[in-house]
This record gives C-alpha cells, structure tokens and sequence, in this order.
C-alpha cells in the first residue's frame, strides 16, 4: 500500500481509537465520483460520539444526553446522473447508547444501551469547479434511524412493586459539506471540508410500576454543535475499486468512517 495513504489512515483511526470516537454518518468525497449512467455498491461503517438536547418542554426543561456514541453499517448504493452528478441511498443499522445525561448543572448516571434499529439515508453530491488535480463539490444527505433500551427491576414496598424503565430514540440527521478532493496521484485522494449538521427527532421515556405508566416523558432532539470538519483519504485499488478513511469533528461531536466500493 502507498505509505502517505498508510500513513493517513493510521492518523485517523489513532485519532478516532483515542476520543472513543460522531458527526453521525459517513460522508465521503465532497466531489461526485460516478460518470453518466455508472452504478457503485459498497460497504460504509462509522463509528461516533456527540453530546444530543432533548427538550422535553414546560418547567421540565432540557437534559442533554452526554457522549452518545453510535455505531453504524450500511450498504451504499449509487447512480451517476452524469458524470458531475450522483445520487445514493443507504440501508442498514445503528444503534444510540450513553452513560450519563446531564440536567440543569447537574450530572446524573444513567447507562442505556440501545439496540440496533433500522437506518435508511439519502444523499447527492455535484462537482462545480474542476481544476488540474483538484476538483470542488457540495455534498447533501440525509438519514433516519431508531434505537431503544428498557430495563425493569422489583423493590419492596406494600409488597414487591415490579417496575419497567424504556427510553426511545428516533433519530434523523442532516449533513451540508463543501470542499475539494485533491488527487495525489493515480491511486490517491486526499479530501475534506467544512460541514453544517442538524439533528432532529424524538426522545421517548416511560416507567411503569406493575404495568402502569407513572412518569412519561417526550422530549425533541437536537445536536449541541452545527458547524464542523472533516478529512478523509480515498485509495483506488483499481479502476472498479476503492477504499476510503475519514475523521469528522464539531465541538461537541467525534468521529470515523470507513468503507469500500464497487463501480460497474
């Protein structure tokens, strides 16, 4: 393997392994990479780690979930509409967990380990400036998932009292980047760029005691930080093939997508 690309890819997965590592989803190159009428399929994988609000409305106010980290697979699927425009698609899971929500100024523990739910993204991106070695695009994408965890116990009171606890996360987040892909050489591209995220959704929370409902909650999500970065390395393998490596960053937000892809 080329050495800078060894060399980049072990700088951001040292930096992602190091800050546990979530801007939410994998972004790519802000370029588009497919020529009229080509199709890519691939593999993305990312790992991440933000701090999300739920505003939960009247004299409740907000928590904020603290380090939700996040891990994410998904099949990749792209058309060339032509050879400065794609659009992609796509499907697979992720999953929402944290340790610790804060509320007011205070910091509580509470571990909820969500489970794998369904994730469906939409994503386009343009090329509008081509230079020698160095093109300029926008990238858009969107994308949905869900991920919930409950637990349940007993206590003592006037009898055993048995009680369920389930928090709900749906989730959906928007990414804008910018930015050049420069070509090194024939095999390697370095890219990146500012981004703009949103994040969006709902926040859940019921706890019963021997079936009835006692405290509910629905709250609205948000992200604590909008604007970031990112820089990835992309490696052809071959004209068909490619690998990429990607670090993303907010001020409140950690994360790194990997993956690969087929063009035919």
């Amino acid at each position: 393997m080329n050495k800078k690309l060894s060399l980049v890819i072990v700088i951001l997965a040292a930096l992602a392994l190091v800050n546990s590592a979530m801007a939410l989803a994998p972004m790519g190159t802000p370029t588009a990479g497919l020529k009229t009428g080509q199709f890519r399929t691939g593999f993305d994988y990312f790992i991440g780690q933000e701090d999300i609000e739920a505003d939960y409305g009247g004299s409740y106010g907000s928590d904020i979930y603290k380090d939700v980290q996040s891990n994410l697979f998904a099949a990749n699927i792209g058309y060339g509409v032509c050879d400065d425009w794609e659009v992609f698609v796509r499907l697979g899971a992720a999953d929402a967990s944290f340790d610790e929500y804060k509320y007011e100024s205070t910091t509580y523990d509470w571990e909820v380990g969500g489970d794998y739910g369904f994730l469906i993204g939409l994503g386009t991106k343009v090329t509008f400036l081509k230079q020698e070695n160095l093109n300029w695009g926008a990238l858009f994408q969107i994308h949905w998932w869900n991920s919930e965890d409950s637990s349940s116990g007993s206590y003592e009171g006037e009898g055993t009292v048995y009680w369920t606890e389930k928090l709900e996360l749906d989730i959906y987040e928007i990414q804008v980047a910018v930015g050049p892909t420069w070509k090194v050489n024939e095999a390697l591209s370095i890219y990146g760029g500012p981004f703009f995220q949103f994040i969006g959704g709902d926040a859940d929370y019921c706890y019963t005691e021997d079936g009835v409902p006692v405290d509910t909650d629905s709250g609205d999500l948000k992200e604590e930080s909008c604007f970031g970065g990112y820089v990835g390395a992309q490696w052809d393998l071959d004209p068909s093939r490619s690998v990429y490596a990607e670090f993303q960053f907010t001020g409140d937000a950690l994360g790194f997508g990997t993956g690969i892809g087929w063009k035919f």
